[in-house]
């Protein structure tokens, strides 16, 4: 096999694949959206929080967002302090949750 069929069998195998740019564009609309929902969270947390209303569901939106981020980057990267941190943002996530819920308990 010669160099083009090599070329062309990949390009064949790999036709819905995105390239390394597609890629980069897309992880970074990630975390785009990731700094949009953030904002969101903070200003209606604030709102709540003014008009002196639980803010709960804000906070577990966020520290889970993190958990699941730090916890990925460990997965990937094995580095502990993501590991430690993941762990943490979980069980902010789990107590958030809980004190939302017996609001409503």
């Amino acid at each position: 096999m010669d160099k083009k069929e090599i070329l062309e069998k990949n390009k064949q195998n790999h036709r819905n694949a995105l390239d390394e740019r597609e890629q980069r564009v897309y992880n970074a609309s990630f975390g785009t959206g990731a700094v949009v929902v953030g904002v969101l969270c903070l200003i209606f947390s604030v709102v709540k929080a003014v008009h002196r209303e639980p803010f709960y569901e804000f906070v577990v939106i966020i520290v889970a967002y993190l958990c699941t981020t730090f916890l990925y980057q460990y997965k990937k990267l094995k580095t502990p302090a993501y590991l430690i941190a993941g762990i943490a943002m979980g069980l902010a996530a789990v107590i958030a949750a809980v004190l939302f819920f017996m609001g409503y308990a």
